[in-house]
């Protein structure tokens, strides 16, 4: 049984890493490619890339957004042509989501960039890579406990 004082311990630590990655997100950055674009927007892009032909409405939950939110944040990507929405074409009412050739590629140098960044912070940390793999395995149920017990 996990002590509640670990326990808190654990829930302060992603406050923290919250604060951290908020802060981290208030300035664009290139993201190994000629756009500026904000944490928010590269994500976004994410998961379309992850499940092209998601629908809004998968989008919104799976982001833990708003529909009204999730529309704003499209727009922005489909003005920037990151992004374009079809139309469903069983059910005119479903609006689906592919990145562009664009999207595509700004979504790479997404990947690429942390990829770097991950790589730079774990080397400085020292850290031992089956304490990582333990530590991801209490955040993925953690999140999964949220998700469907709260959320």
């Amino acid at each position: 049984m996990i002590e509640t004082k670990e326990g808190l311990r654990f829930i302060d630590n992603i406050y923290t890493l919250n604060r951290i990655i908020t802060a981290l997100d208030k300035e664009p950055k290139g993201y190994n490619t000629e756009f500026e674009l904000y944490s928010n927007e590269v994500h976004t892009l994410r998961f379309i890339a992850e499940k092209e032909g998601i629908t809004q409405t998968e989008l919104s939950r799976k982001m833990f957004r708003t529909k009204a939110a999730t529309s704003i944040m499209l727009s922005k990507l489909e003005k920037k042509g990151f992004i374009i929405r079809k139309t469903d074409e069983e059910d005119a009412r479903v609006t689906r989501l592919y990145l562009t050739e664009v999207g595509k590629r700004v979504e790479r140098g997404h990947v690429a960039f942390d990829s770097e960044k991950v790589e730079t912070w774990m080397w400085d940390i020292d850290y031992d890579p089956k304490e990582l793999e333990s530590a991801n395995k209490v955040m993925e149920a953690f999140a999964e406990y949220i998700e469907k017990n709260i959320l």
